[in-house]
Formats: structure tokens, C-alpha cells, sequence
């Protein structure tokens, strides 16, 4: 077992965590929560008691690669949480808590479910720092109500997660119990934390393979592409002239036509497009999409592991990836707001940064 530098009311914290299923990690970055964590499933595990982990941190992953919700069954005694194999995925697509709050609190609830399934005795569930602002009380406060855990176990510094635990002051459950953070966490910087990032995502691509799958035979979540009605060469025409770039996709989606073409448009050629068509026009050019991260979907809609966008026949249509070797088949996959550089380095993906025209005078 790995030695750690043990806290004076970790012991307290280990008696609450025998007698709960469910334990709910709180506190901001850097205080020590996935240190508290990894004793903890020793410890229970050296007692005859098996501990599953959900690793919700989707910005500092241990269970998985970045963008994914984790969660690892412990076999034995742990060094890091990063030992463990993940045991299943889902996939939110980025590393921002702020702009994903839905798929961070259903995806932490469908890994809660599928580790109950498993039928262990604990439940260990770590969390982002991200706990500041209205927008991080209400998104703790949520998963706590979605979670339901026995007992929060809540390392603070001085009281800074006190707004989230006032909703629990005169609760029999959960159980709330305070720890300090150790004055020997490291608070580390933003480099740090992104180049862990990327060292992540490079050692989950290290063996990937191209992987060809074709858009009619999947399932396609949360896709800016795909959603609406194709429009054939005829009804392009209004789009080829005064020597449009390339047009490669053109579909309409509801009251907008989504265009991707080989070059970048004006910002006057898109709005002459949108006299012409009457609505709305997204456009993009097609090398933004590559680099994009998606979740691969079995047929039930659960992850199997994180593609790498490398292409899109529009012909076809068919889309070429890199990814893992995955232990189903992949029957769908779901986008993401993000894309990943030759280095691993992420930025915003296709979602965050469509070419529009300015609206109209009383328009929407």
C-alpha cells in the first residue's frame, strides 16, 4: 500500500465512510480530495470491503482520459487512482464543468448506477474544485440531490464550501463531516494542470487505430452535422454563385442551413447566402472539424472509449477516427465542443465556433 502523509481526522473520516454506500468527495482544487480518496478505498479495501470510484474530475481524469466521467472497481491496495482500469465511460466532452452541467450531473448519476450494479459495499464519488460562484453551488448542490450519498466528506480551507453545505445544516442525510486540507497539498497552476491534460490524452491515443464507420449506420448525439435534411446538387445552386468555395455538405435544420465548405467563406458571402435562402446560415470549414473528440456509443448508448476525428467523406457520407480498440462494437457516436492538437492540446471544437452573418434589423 502507498504511504501517505495521514491527517489527524482522516480516522473519523473512515468510520463515517464504513457505515455509508455512498460517499461524496467536496472541496475546491488542490485540497487533497483524491489523496483523502485513494486512502479511503485502501483502507475500506483492506477491510474486506469492495470499493468502486467515480472519477468526476473531467478536467485532472484519473479513471479514463480527460472529457470523461470514470468509474474503476479497486482490486487492490492503490499507489494512484490512476492504477485503475476504468470498469465503464461516459463521455461528456470537455473539461469545463461550467458549460456542461447537464452531461456532468447525468453522467456522474449513470456511473453511480452502473457501480451499485456491481454490487459493492462503498461508493466513493470525486468531484471538480469547481465550486465558486452561483453556478458552482447550484452544480454541486444538484449532484448531491442526484447522488444521494450517506455522507459528504467536505476538505475545505477556510470555509469556502460552506455556501453549498448550508442546504444540509439540519439534514439527518447526508451526513456532512468537515476536514481541513492538508497544509502539504501543492497548489499546482493552470500549466500543470494542462499539461497533465495532455500527457492523458497522448497515452490513451498512444495505440489507437484508424477506425472507418459510416454516418447512416450510427447513432449521432449532440452533432451540429446530421441533424436535418441533406440538400441535393440542384438545390445548392443559389449557393454556388460568385465563386463560392467549395461546397462539401449543405443540410437544413429546422429554420437554418448548415453549410461546410473546403475554404472560409466572408462574412458578406454568408449573408448574401441567407437572402438567397431565406433563413439562418451556419457555415465552417471542413479542416475545423478534424481533431474533434467524440464518445463512441455501443447500442444501448453506453460509452466505449473516446475517438479522434481525423476526417469526413461527405460523399458517403463516412467518418475516418483514430481510437483505442474498443470492447464492443461502436453503434454511435456523440460530439464534442472539443479538438485535440498533435501535442494534446485541447481547444474549442466545431460547436463553440460556426461562421454566421450578423442578424438582421428585428431579427431573433
Amino acid at each position: 500500500m502507498a504511504a501517505f502523509l495521514e491527517q489527524s481526522d482522516w480516522t473519523l473520516a473512515l468510520e463515517r465512510a464504513y457505515t455509508a454506500q455512498t460517499i461524496f468527495l467536496l472541496g475546491a482544487t488542490d485540497t487533497g480530495k483524491t489523496t483523502l480518496l485513494t486512502w479511503l478505498a485502501n483502507a475500506l479495501h483492506t477491510r474486506g470491503r469492495r470499493v468502486a470510484i467515480i472519477d468526476a474530475d473531467v478536467g485532472q481524469s484519473s479513471v479514463g482520459p480527460p472529457t470523461t466521467i470514470g468509474l474503476g472497481l479497486v482490486a487492490h491496495p492503490l499507489q494512484t487512482v490512476r492504477e485503475l482500469a476504468p470498469q465503464a465511460l461516459y463521455f461528456v466532452g470537455s473539461i469545463s464543468p461550467r458549460s456542461h452541467l447537464l452531461p456532468l450531473l447525468v453522467g456522474t448519476k449513470r456511473m453511480l448506477d452502473r457501480g451499485r450494479a456491481l454490487g459493492v459495499d462503498h461508493v466513493l464519488v470525486d468531484t471538480t474544485g469547481f465550486i465558486s460562484g452561483d453556478v458552482g453551488r447550484v452544480l454541486k448542490q444538484h449532484k448531491i440531490s442526484l447522488v444521494a450519498p450517506d455522507v459528504i466528506l467536505c476538505v475545505q480551507r477556510a470555509g469556502e464550501c460552506e455556501g453549498i453545505l448550508r442546504a444540509y445544516r439540519h439534514s439527518r442525510r447526508p451526513q456532512v463531516l468537515r476536514l481541513e486540507a492538508s497544509s502539504a497539498c501543492r497548489r499546482r497552476g493552470m500549466e500543470e494542470r494542462r499539461l497533465y491534460r495532455e500527457h492523458c490524452l497522448r497515452q490513451y491515443f498512444a495505440e489507437a487505430r484508424p477506425l472507418t464507420l459510416h454516418v447512416d449506420a450510427l447513432n449521432i448525439v449532440d452533432a451540429p452535422l446530421w441533424g436535418g435534411a441533406p440538400l441535393k446538387t440542384p438545390e445548392r445552386a443559389h449557393l454556388t454563385q460568385g465563386g463560392l468555395a467549395e461546397v462539401l455538405w449543405v443540410e437544413q435544420c429546422g429554420d437554418e442551413l448548415r453549410v461546410i465548405t473546403r475554404e472560409r467563406l466572408s462574412v458578406q458571402r454568408v449573408a448574401e447566402i441567407e437572402r438567397a435562402a431565406g433563413m439562418r446560415v451556419r457555415t465552417w470549414v471542413a479542416s475545423e472539424l478534424q481533431g474533434t473528440l467524440l464518445g463512441l456509443l455501443d447500442a444501448a448508448g453506453e460509452t466505449l472509449g473516446v475517438g479522434l476525428l481525423q476526417g469526413i467523406d461527405f460523399a458517403e457520407p463516412k467518418i475516418v477516427l483514430l481510437a483505442p480498440r474498443c470492447a464492443g462494437e461502436v453503434a454511435g457516436i456523440q460530439w464534442s465542443r472539443t479538438r485535440v492538437g498533435p501535442r494534446g492540446e485541447l481547444s474549442a471544437g466545431l460547436s463553440d465556433a460556426p461562421q454566421r452573418s450578423k442578424p438582421t434589423r428585428g431579427g431573433q
